[in-house]
């Protein structure tokens, strides 16, 4: 069998004698020889050291391939977190619309109150002017001047007002008409 110098280079190996350990390629140019060496145990130690380099590959695609799916599991928990963050902004978005408009509602309800009490208020105040003023420098003639409709008998005459009855026939809405020449 050559050596591996010889064998790499292509050249003829040849061990000369039994005493000598390397060949004669070896020998002329001071390179290490091999040629005696490679016995069945080195056959042995290069079978036991492939066999060692495998086992590594194996152990070492094992653990990327678990590591893999730790990746994948973690992706996936990732996307889970994302999805109920985004729900649970969701929901919140939503309640806080829902208060702003239950809060946008009970506004419009207590300005509406305020705007009845204002009116209420008005016109308490305008009916106390126009009957409490009676006979007063504001208004000289007095009460009976004024028509009250809390009286039972003009409340009674205004329940049997007719408009087609012909006493009211007469009686216009509108303007009175004007001469044209004056």
């Amino acid at each position: 069998m050559p050596c591996s110098n010889c064998n790499r280079y292509h050249r003829r190996c040849v061990v000369l004698n039994g005493k000598s350990q390397r060949c004669g390629e070896c020998v002329r140019r001071g390179a290490k020889c091999d040629a005696l060496q490679a016995s069945i145990d080195d056959l042995q130690d290069l079978r036991l050291e492939e066999e060692r380099l495998k086992f590594e590959r194996d152990t070492a695609f094992e653990a990327a391939m678990a590591g893999l799916a730790r990746v994948r599991e973690l992706e996936l928990r990732q996307q889970e977190l994302r999805e109920r963050g985004v729900e649970m902004v969701r929901r919140h978005v939503e309640s806080l619309d829902e208060s702003d408009e239950a809060e946008e509602k009970e506004k419009e309800e207590r300005e509406e109150e305020k705007r009845k009490e204002k009116e209420q208020a008005k016109q308490g105040a305008l009916q106390a002017t126009f009957f409490d003023g009676a006979g007063s420098s504001e208004n000289p003639l007095g009460s009976d001047f004024f028509l009250d409709p809390a009286d039972p008998a003009l409340a009674a005459a205004l329940s049997a007002y007719d408009p087609s009855d012909p006493y009211w026939q007469g009686v216009g809405s509108g303007t009175p008409q004007t001469s044209q020449g004056s």
